[in-house]
C-alpha cells in the first residue's frame, strides 16, 4: 500500500541534527508516512534508512543545488497522497500530522502553528500567536516573518522553486490553491530551531533580503507563480510587509548590536 503522507527533509551539512528531525517525524502518532530524505551534497546518509522501514535516503550530489531542487527530488520518489516539509534541524510534535491530516482532506489543505525556538530551547514566539484563531489566511503570514508550513497535495505539476524564500512561495501557491483560507490545526505544532551557524543569522543574509524580497513579489505579480490573479495582490502583500519588518530590523540593528532578528520581532509581538 502506498503511504498517506511523504515527508520530505531536505540535508545539508545536516548528519548532526537530523536524528531528532527524523525520530520526531518516525514517532507521529499517524504513522502511515514515508520519509525521504534528500541529500544536498555528495556525503553518504543512508545510515539513516536503518531507523526504520518508511526511511528512504536519495543519492547524494555532487555539489548542493539549493533546498528547492533538493525537496523536488523527494517529490519526484515521494509516494503518499499527501506532502510534508520537515527541515533537517526542526521537529513536529507528535500530533503534527494526525491532526493536519483529516483538516487537509476536508479543505484541499491544513496549516499547523510554528513554534520559534531559541538555542536555549525556548520559545521566542509562535506564529500565529497562541489562541488566535482556527483559520490561515495571507493576512496569517503578512505577519509570520517565518517559515509557516502547510500540508499540500502530492501533485508532480507542483515544484519548488530555486529562489529566495522558495518554502514561503510554496506555501502561499498551497493555499492560494485551496482558495485563501484554510484550517489551522491548533494541536499540530512546527518547532523551528534557531541554531548559532543559522545562515540566515548572518549580517550578509540579513542585508541582502531587499532585494530578495522585491524579485519574490515581482515573479507573483508578473503571474509567474501558481497564485490565481484573485490572490496576488495578498500574496504579493505578504513580501511587501517582511520587507518592510527587515527595514525595521536593520534599524534597530544598527543601534543595539548582536541583536537577533527573531529577538526583535518577538519584542514588537508583546
Amino acid at each position: 500500500m502506498m503511504p498517506k503522507v511523504s515527508v520530505i527533509i531536505a540535508a545539508l551539512d545536516a548528519h548532526d541534527l537530523l536524528s531528532e528531525a527524523l525520530d520526531s517525524a518516525l514517532a507521529q502518532s499517524f504513522g502511515d508516512l514515508e520519509v525521504l530524505i534528500a541529500p544536498d551534497e555528495p556525503c553518504d546518509y543512508s545510515s539513516f534508512a536503518a531507523r526504520d522501514a518508511r526511511v528512504r535516503v536519495l543519492p547524494g550530489v555532487p555539489s548542493p543545488t539549493g533546498p528547492g531542487p533538493a525537496r523536488n527530488r523527494a517529490l519526484d520518489a515521494a509516494r503518499g497522497d499527501w506532502i510534508a516539509v520537515l527541515d533537517a534541524d526542526d521537529l513536529w510534535s507528535p500530533d503534527y500530522l494526525a491532526e493536519l491530516v483529516p483538516a487537509a482532506a476536508a479543505a484541499g489543505t491544513a496549516f499547523g502553528r510554528t513554534s520559534i525556538v531559541g538555542e536555549d530551547g525556548r520559545e521566542l514566539r509562535a506564529v500565529p500567536p497562541h489562541g488566535r484563531g482556527d483559520q490561515a489566511d495571507f493576512g496569517t503570514f503578512e505577519r509570520a516573518f517565518a517559515s509557516f508550513h502547510g500540508l499540500a497535495r502530492r501533485d508532480a505539476s507542483r515544484r519548488w522553486r530555486n529562489v529566495f524564500a522558495e518554502d514561503v512561495l510554496f506555501d502561499l501557491e498551497t493555499l492560494a490553491l485551496a482558495g485563501g483560507r484554510s484550517p489551522l490545526a491548533n494541536g499540530a505544532t512546527y518547532v523551528l530551531r534557531l541554531r548559532p551557524r543559522s545562515a540566515t543569522k548572518s549580517d550578509a543574509f540579513i542585508d541582502g533580503i531587499g532585494a530578495e524580497y522585491t524579485a519574490l513579489i515581482a515573479l507573483i505579480e508578473r503571474g509567474e507563480t501558481l497564485i490565481s490573479s484573485t490572490h496576488r495582490a495578498a500574496a504579493a502583500e505578504v513580501f511587501k510587509s517582511w520587507a518592510r519588518m527587515n527595514e525595521r530590523f536593520l534599524q534597530a540593528s544598527a543601534k543595539v548590536p548582536g541583536l537577533a532578528y527573531q529577538t526583535y520581532v518577538a519584542g514588537l509581538d508583546s
